[in-house]
């Protein structure tokens, strides 16, 4: 489980964010503060995981917060200014949301989040999740389960040992929740190379399933699979 706080001046973000992670099995929102003072020395006693950070608050801007913390967690800063983004990432936080913040953006963050515990608390052998939005729907995959993902339109499509998910996602946005193990092969697919069972001019099979490797990836995938 990871463990979250959130700390904004304005009720109402507060209000959304809490709504977010409720949605969210494997985050826990273990306190939320308007005053980040009061965010401060509760986290000199109780550690977390993640801090969802507004910039913009008058006890004491993001920033000052940042810079008062030793031991820094997770960091996840939120504004309504678009002009702080860049900034943002001078300070080395894990990323930002924009406000008004989507549901699709939060989960983005979180997932990359998770995928950052896990490269640093997991043990290499421990199962790693995804939580993937299809439809109306929030689902629960195991990363091993997936075969390979296909672009069809403004979705991809993760082909998993059980079933078909449809995601709206594009290459990239499914690339930064993956695992490094995944690459892509041809401007449509995405393979885990450890899945690969054999490779032959154009194409590489993977759990059966000829799939295509385009010219501008060839390359690429003989250096990954050592050939």
């Amino acid at each position: 489980m990871i463990r979250a706080i959130l700390v904004d001046d304005e009720p109402n973000a507060l209000e959304l964010l809490e709504l977010y992670i409720g949605r969210i099995p494997f985050v826990d929102c273990v306190a939320a503060f308007r005053n980040p003072l009061q965010a401060l020395e509760f986290l000199h006693q109780n550690p977390v995981d993640i801090i969802f950070l507004d910039i913009n608050m008058p006890q004491l801007s993001g920033i000052s917060f940042l810079e008062t913390l030793e031991d820094r967690p997770h960091v996840v800063l939120t504004t309504a200014y678009a002009e702080y983004a860049v900034k943002s990432y001078d300070f080395a936080v894990d990323d930002y949301l924009l406000k008004p913040i989507t549901f699709e953006r939060f989960l983005k963050a979180v997932n990359r989040i998770k995928k950052l515990e896990s490269q640093e608390k997991k043990p290499a052998q421990q199962e790693i999740f995804l939580l993937l939005k299809s439809g109306y729907q929030l689902l629960k995959v195991a990363v091993q389960d997936i075969l390979y993902l296909q672009k069809d339109g403004n979705y991809m499509v993760y082909y998993t040992k059980a079933k078909k998910i449809l995601v709206r996602e594009n290459v990239t946005q499914a690339l930064e929740n993956l695992p490094n193990d995944f690459m892509q092969v041809h401007k449509s697919y995405l393979v885990p190379i450890s899945r690969i069972e054999a490779m032959e001019s154009g194409r590489v099979r993977v759990a059966g399933q000829w799939v295509p490797v385009g010219a501008a990836f060839r390359d690429e995938v003989g250096r990954r699979m050592g050939v």
